[in-house]
């Protein structure tokens, strides 16, 4: 996998909105975080826009990440937010550029789509972490933001967690990636679907009942992805909904449910995904994960 630069004192760092519109005040909030990491911000011409639920149209919001894409002084491409419309771009965009001219995409959610790109077509690491919006949580030390950027600026972070009754004890090394497991499976049967041989697949969860959670990892279980999977990272279930009729079992048991045939390693309740705490995870790198009684580890090392 190809590693963009990481970054140095006054790298400039473009902020778009391929998705939601966003408040100018996460974007003025990003500003002034990014001047006291020593780095400048450019600010994509829609960003702040608004058109219906987007922030800008398809061809305006593509046409901006497209800017960033092509240029070189750009050293990182900041996501302002998730949402939806992130898929709509990619008939738009012209990634090649990008293989040319390596840089870090950051975001989650809706992002997951550009991340998914990014493994297939440029085999290229990304970053899977907080966006802008996520700055209306001023602990920034304790939100996974600052880690986030200890990590552009080349500190690879290692995590340890402790026990979760879910877990599933072992060891395993393999190609970090995944996201927010609805757009995964939007994905599936394109050219940017994951292969998941060799693949340890870290999912999160936000809004969704909890039967269209089972009807997802069912999926999973049927093409026969969870089987080639040489580890899973279960990140946050956040907000999810239930049915006047209950489904009768949590989120957590329902992914426990969908992959007990399986004997790879499991950590669940990984601090990343739609919550105050969003660590950030270095995307289409190796990993490891080693995963006992008592607690978990994942690392880079």
């Amino acid at each position: 996998m190809k590693i963009p630069p990481f970054l140095v004192e006054n790298d400039l760092v473009g902020l778009i909105s391929p998705a939601g519109k966003i408040d100018s005040i996460y974007i003025e909030k990003a500003i002034k975080y990014l001047k006291v990491k020593n780095l400048r911000a450019m600010i994509a011409p829609c960003a702040i826009d608004s058109y219906f639920q987007y922030s800008s149209t398809d061809d305006n919001r593509a046409n901006d990440f497209q800017t960033m894409i092509n240029n070189p002084e750009i050293k990182a491409i900041w996501c302002t937010r998730g949402g939806y419309g992130t898929i709509r771009l990619l008939d738009k965009i012209d990634f090649t550029m990008l293989e040319k001219n390596p840089k870090w995409l950051i975001g989650f959610s809706d992002i997951t789509v550009f991340h998914s790109v990014i493994r297939e077509k440029l085999g290229m690491a990304s970053i899977h972490g907080a966006m802008c919006i996520n700055l209306r949580n001023e602990k920034f030390s304790e939100s996974g933001m600052d880690n986030l950027w200890k990590l552009l600026f080349g500190k690879i972070p290692e995590y340890e967690l402790v026990s979760h009754p879910f877990n599933r004890i072992g060891k395993a090394s393999g190609i970090l990636t995944g996201g927010n497991l609805s757009l995964l499976c939007s994905l599936s049967g394109s050219n940017f679907d994951f292969n998941p041989k060799g693949k340890i697949l870290f999912i999160e969860e936000v809004g969704e009942y909890l039967y269209r959670l089972d009807r997802m990892m069912q999926s999973l279980k049927i093409s026969g992805k969870l089987a080639e999977l040489s580890g899973l990272v279960v990140g946050q279930m956040s907000e999810m909904k239930d049915n006047e009729n209950p489904f009768g079992k949590m989120a957590y048991e329902i992914i426990a449910e969908a992959i007990a045939d399986y004997n790879f390693p499991v950590i669940f309740d990984f601090f990343a995904g739609h919550t105050e705490r969003n660590e950030p995870l270095l995307f289409n790198t190796m990993v490891n994960i080693d995963v006992t009684l008592f607690k978990s580890k994942l690392s880079w090392k």
